[in-house]
């Protein structure tokens, strides 16, 4: 029997939330945790036990006994956890932005877990590296958006910070959920009536229907979560797609709540920015419907972008007053002091 990959030390589970502890294997497996007990003896070949919700605090220790080993995890805190997932701008490196190098600075409250890629050697970090504890060792190599809006989260809180990346450079949507979800709702676009990255060669490992969903999102499903930030839209900027995109990330949401076992699961919605280069009418209809979902569905938000940053790049270099704005919807969501 094994631990999923996310279980290492350095981890965070989010306040008030049931805490799932999974794996794969058969046998007997008994684990220690917040003082209490639990016990499971399995026949399949996945596993989860799940302990009651706790209140802020750490570090705590886990004990994981298993009929051929003990694993000892440490420095566990009960804070905030969110995903952060999408494409290339969630992707998008500090390294890569304007902010200055100076003002990286290290903070042992957020811990980072990244899942692993199919697009291999891209990215610093896999699942392999479990929690990653933020020091400015490795602050250029993280997701801007995510260690901008921690930081905003850590300082302004005082809790931990559990970050989870889950990103795909040029994915479209569809690869994003399960494999057929958007035909059982009556979307069928033909190939040629979607955006060029759907049939870019280039992509082709990564943006087939439920891809994405069957390999990167199902690492950490059903990890319990506070929030999901999704950014996500510029390689489904076709008119046709366009036209469809709210009832798609409609149904994204939906069944991400499902599979995360959260019916009201927070979500922030960053809707993709001004680009003079690509502003189709396409583009134009994708960011409506980034915003009209906040009306659509309850819990959901849109995080506005297109009036702070280049309007002339479609990856902008400027993410701290997005990132702050991330947090600031955050905090509302799920009602941060």
């Amino acid at each position: 029997m094994d631990l999923n990959k996310i279980f290492t030390s350095n981890m965070v589970f989010p306040r008030r939330k049931p805490i799932r502890i999974y794996g794969s294997g058969k046998g007997k497996v008994e684990i220690l945790f917040g003082g209490c007990k639990k016990t499971l003896t399995s026949d399949s070949e996945n596993w989860m036990v799940e302990f009651p919700p706790m209140e802020y605090g750490g570090p705590h220790i886990m004990e994981v006994i298993f009929e051929d080993k003990t694993v000892t995890l440490t420095n566990i805190y009960i804070g905030e956890v969110f995903l952060f997932a999408g494409q290339s701008n969630m992707e998008f490196k500090m390294k890569e932005t304007n902010y200055p190098k100076e003002k990286y600075a290290s903070n042992s409250k957020i811990r980072i877990f990244s899942t692993d890629r199919i697009e291999k050697g891209k990215d610093k970090f896999s699942s392999d590296d479990g929690w990653v504890v933020c020091n400015e060792n490795n602050v250029a190599d993280l997701s801007a958006l995510a260690y901008l809006t921690s930081i905003n989260l850590a300082q302004n809180t005082n809790i931990a910070i559990g970050v989870i990346v889950c990103y795909q450079g040029a994915s479209v949507i569809e690869s994003w959920v399960p494999c057929g979800a958007f035909k059982k709702i009556d979307i069928d676009i033909a190939p040629e009536g979607k955006f060029i990255d759907h049939r870019n060669e280039k992509y082709s490992a990564w943006n087939k229907d439920g891809t994405l969903y069957s390999f990167a999102l199902s690492q950490v499903m059903p990890f319990s979560l506070s929030a999901v930030i999704w950014y996500q839209g510029e390689s489904d900027t076709s008119e046709e797609e366009g036209k469809v995109y709210l009832d798609e990330l409609c149904t994204l949401i939906k069944i991400w709540r499902k599979d995360f076992s959260n019916e009201n699961l927070p979500f922030a919605v960053v809707q993709i920015a001004d680009c003079k280069s690509r502003l189709t009418n396409g583009w134009l209809l994708v960011q409506k419907a980034q915003k009209d979902v906040e009306e659509k569905l309850s819990n959901v938000k849109t995080v506005i972008s297109k009036d702070v940053c280049e309007t002339d790049e479609i990856h902008p270099k400027t993410k701290d007053k997005l990132a702050k704005r991330i947090y600031m919807v955050l905090k509302q969501l799920c009602d941060l002091e």
